[in-house]
């Protein structure tokens, strides 16, 4: 196995991790605030606390490579991921909760932008490829953890969840210790990000790649979080009925991941984009305008597989527009997706508070419209 698929399987396992680590503590908030006899606010306390230190660890990850290179800011992510989940497991006091949150969100920030930054600086072709190989493991552990904590919970023993994503938290840490990185295609290139990067024009590129991922990131974990409720109340499904739809956006969501970097490759970065955005736009219309069960579960199906592998892509396509910059960007953009994940799903709450369920429908619909409108706004002749 040579060095760059060795690098593609750790990555992947990476990401798996990143993905379970991501929703472990939403497929169990219910559980927790019945332990600790607390109440959902209480529970958006400690959400946020987590999003505060995925922030911080996805922002600090530029300055980490500089100084400390991947072997050890990835040993460090994990290691962070394995205190984080055996405090977790060990049921601490109310407040310890907070802390051992922070260090969750901050380890695995901290993976996952630092993988997806080494496999694009590693990578010379087949990037699009690449990340969304990545992706598909993070939705499989999307996929997973909440299954597997319904089991731990029916056998009364919900915390066991932590449990295992310490012991693969540790396997992750000695795996990334033991790797080394000598090649030059993993030096640091900020010495010469000041002189590529220049200029006004590419700024504003910048800028609405960021506002792009902001809106993205927002419009997908709002889709995963409010799905269930807005099936519940415009189409009268039992919860456990309803729960299905996210199933359903997940399973096309890592359909769509397995084709969309050979698709992207082919295709060209920006029409995939406009496609996937363009396509998202009429699946989220369909729902919002159809209440038939069938055709609205299908709708879901085509959502998912549309906007399966924007966020791949759109990494990909900015480490082309600043190649030089790759570690700075890629870390402000999943940063910038991070603020859309904690920011829109607020938006989203209050409108499903006040309007109807087919109106909040049409919000999200909204989005993916700026969504398309940004795009547009980008150089016609970038692929």
């Amino acid at each position: 196995m040579n060095r760059n698929t060795r690098m593609i399987w750790l990555g992947c396992l990476s990401y798996l991790l990143v993905g379970l680590s991501t929703v472990v503590f939403g497929s169990l908030l219910s559980e927790v605030l019945h332990v600790y006899g607390r109440s959902f606010g209480d529970g958006g306390q400690l959400i946020f606390a987590q999003f505060a230190g995925f922030l911080a660890g996805v922002l600090l990850v530029p300055f980490g490579l500089r100084h400390l290179g991947y072997r050890k800011i990835l040993t460090a992510a994990f290691l962070l991921l394995l205190i984080a989940h055996t405090i977790l497991y060990s049921q601490p006091h109310w407040s310890i909760l907070f802390v051992s949150l922070i260090i969750n969100g901050f380890g695995f920030g901290t993976a996952q932008t630092a993988v997806g930054t080494l496999l694009l600086e590693s990578m010379g072709h087949r990037k699009a490829i690449v990340m969304s190989r990545l992706e598909v493991s993070f939705g499989i552990g999307a996929l997973v953890m909440p299954i597997l904590s319904g089991l731990f919970i029916s056998r009364q023993s919900a915390f066991a969840s932590f449990a295992v994503i310490a012991v693969l938290a540790l396997m992750m840490a000695l795996i990334w210790g033991m790797q080394s990185f000598k090649s030059a295609v993993y030096q640091d290139t900020a010495a010469t990000d000041a002189h590529t990067e220049a200029g006004t024009a590419k700024m504003m590129e910048l800028l609405v790649l960021l506002s792009f991922i902001f809106i993205y990131v927002g419009l997908e974990t709002s889709v995963i979080n409010f799905l269930p409720s807005l099936f519940a109340e415009r189409l009268g499904l039992s919860n456990a009925s309803a729960a299905l739809s996210v199933s359903f956006f997940w399973t096309s969501m890592i359909a769509g991941r397995l084709l969309s970097g050979y698709i992207a490759e082919k295709t060209g970065y920006m029409r995939f984009l406009l496609a996937g955005t363009f396509g998202a736009l009429v699946a989220l219309c369909g729902m919002a305008a159809i209440s038939k069960i069938i055709a609205v579960f299908a709708f879901v199906l085509m959502l998912g597989l549309f906007l399966a592998g924007i966020f791949a892509i759109a990494i990909v396509y900015a480490s082309r527009l600043f190649p030089h910059n790759t570690r700075r960007t890629t870390s402000i953009l999943i940063a910038s997706g991070g603020i859309g994940g904690a920011v829109l799903p607020l938006l989203v709450g209050r409108s499903m508070d006040y309007f109807q369920p087919a109106l909040t429908i049409w919000l999200l619909a909204g989005c993916a419209l700026c969504m398309l409108a940004l795009l547009l706004a980008l150089k016609p002749n970038k692929k």
